[in-house]
């Protein structure tokens, strides 16, 4: 899939959290190698070819875009914007509903994910797109050994849902409500369900920390 073919859809990076069981760090800061978290989830969306990307912070937010300002990571052409939820210790849903209310005119779809699910392959981000290319009205879920994982791609149609229905779980209720609507990718990628809730995930992970 060309670039040119995802300008429609728009990443998203819930990175609001305060990652209580990080003792204080800043989970998008976190690297893997070189590259912090955030970097990783940027350059996955941009290797998509996704020039729409929306970053939700909150804990430590200005620490965040300072970081992000001094890195110049942002491949001309692509756009950012960058969200402060203040409420940040809610649900993750209140971001995605930040986000959801900020984005393009012509945004067609939506592809999020968590800040912490760095481990995600770039394969995975780009199977997850063309095969929401097929039917883009379907929400795109990777499946990794019968389990469901991140990012998760949703359609515009979607998008009032989330805004205005209950949704006490979060995105995953839109998922239980509607289950003729999703479509299940099996992906070989442990990293759309590892997440990282404390630095002991580093060596869970057989990552060096």
């Amino acid at each position: 899939m060309s670039r040119s073919q995802n300008l429609s859809i728009t990443g998203i990076i819930l990175a609001a959290g305060s990652g209580v069981r990080l003792g204080g760090k800043v989970k998008a800061l976190l690297k893997l190698g070189n590259r912090t978290f955030v970097e990783t989830i940027i350059s996955n969306f941009q290797k998509s070819g996704i020039k729409n990307i929306i970053i939700v912070l909150g804990y430590k937010a200005s620490v965040i875009k300072k970081y992000l300002e001094l890195k110049k990571i942002f491949r001309k052409g692509t756009s950012l914007k960058v969200l402060v939820n203040h409420n940040y210790n809610s649900q993750q849903l209140t971001s995605l509903r930040l986000a959801i209310k900020n984005l393009p005119e012509n945004c067609a779809g939506i592809i999020f994910t968590p800040v912490d699910h760095p481990l995600v392959k770039l394969t995975t981000y780009k199977k997850l797109l063309s095969t929401w290319k097929k039917d883009k009205s379907k929400i795109c879920l990777p499946s990794y050994n019968y389990r469901k994982g991140h990012p998760a791609l949703f359609p515009k149609e979607i998008f009032e849902k989330i805004l205005t229905e209950k949704l006490s779980g979060g995105a995953r209720d839109i998922i239980k409500k509607y289950p003729k609507k999703v479509r299940y990718v099996v992906v070989h990628d442990p990293g759309t369900v590892n997440d990282f809730d404390s630095m002991g995930d580093f060596q869970k992970y057989g990552l060096e920390k």
